[in-house]
């Protein structure tokens, strides 16, 4: 899965690191872009929950109306949720389902950034690879490329080698520097046991997450108060925070600041529309919508028998 879906995205990288000449730009633009893709879906998902959130009050009167009868509550609830045109697939998963497809496909292009971005070959690539006297093992093997950047430290170093000319070892050195991010070397993976500056990647990804989190975790609690009694709400608060620090443990940094860029964009559109698409204003819209729908049905209704009169 991991290397059909390198395909695209290494194409689609390549493509922004030639017309940016940086890496991390293009990782910054590429999550932009996939954020514009699912606005659609956002709106969406913020509409419903608005619509969920003028519904409460009617589940709230079921509950008391059956109380201690858990089986009449749903059976009941269902049935509103069905009159109204409301259901919880209408809330969706398909962000989140794009998210860890660009996320598994980010991940191996990450990780071959020689093949994918600078588009070598297989055959040059391991020319280069034995130039360089590395060996390949179970434990390195996925991150070869990764290792041939980092041990880059001469051209001359390359000179020589069989298919490999000025223009691919000036590429190469190129993308080392891309994968600068100041003094981090975003080529390498946090090392748990070893506090260093890399250790600013999986900080930033834990709370750019937990800032995410905890402004919807406030969004619902004003939204549905009942919520703020469930103990899961508060535990599901920190767990994407959570899997952001543990997970950006375990790649190299490149993923990780693709996941912070990535929350930074995340909260930004959050924020955005939560005011421009407000419980308020889209139940008053809906309001007006399903009053002139009434009034268009009525009026319709009074000329048909009008029509029949005559």
């Amino acid at each position: 899965m991991r290397d059909f879906l390198a395909i695209p995205f290494g194409w689609i990288l390549s493509g922004l690191y030639t017309l940016t000449d940086s890496y991390l730009l293009s990782i910054i633009v590429l999550t932009l872009v996939v954020r514009l893709a699912l606005l659609p879906a956002s709106i969406s998902q913020q509409k419903n929950s608005a619509k969920q959130v003028r519904l409460n009050t009617k589940v709230n009167k079921i509950k008391q109306k059956y109380a201690g009868n858990q089986q009449k509550i749903q059976e009941e609830t269902q049935a509103l949720y069905q009159r109204e045109g409301f259901g919880a697939a209408n809330m969706g998963c398909m962000p989140l389902i794009v998210q860890m497809l660009v996320m598994l496909g980010l991940y191996e292009v990450m990780y071959t950034p020689i093949k994918n971005v600078l588009r070598f070959s297989a055959e040059k690539i391991t020319a280069i690879q034995n130039a360089m006297s590395i060996v390949e093992t179970k434990e390195n093997a996925r991150r070869i490329q990764l290792d041939i950047l980092a041990k880059l430290a001469s051209p001359d170093a390359l000179e020589g080698v069989k298919g490999v000319n000025t223009n691919d070892i000036e590429e190469l050195f190129h993308l080392k520097e891309n994968f600068m991010l100041g003094s981090l070397d975003l080529t390498a993976t946090p090392d748990k046991s070893n506090i260093s500056l890399l250790w600013l990647i999986p900080v930033f990804a834990f709370l750019t997450s937990m800032m995410s989190s905890i402004f919807m975790y406030i969004k619902q609690r004003k939204q549905n108060p009942e919520m703020a009694k469930n103990p899961s709400m508060g535990c599901m608060t920190f767990m994407s925070p959570v899997m952001s620090l543990v997970f950006t443990f375990m790649f190299p940094a490149g993923v990780g600041f693709y996941w912070i860029v990535s929350n930074v964009f995340s909260f930004v559109q959050q924020v955005i529309l939560t005011y421009v698409y407000s419980p308020k204003k889209v139940i008053a819209q809906q309001m007006v919508d399903e009053t002139v729908t009434r009034r268009s049905k009525e009026n319709n209704t009074k000329r048909r028998v009008d029509i029949e009169k005559k």
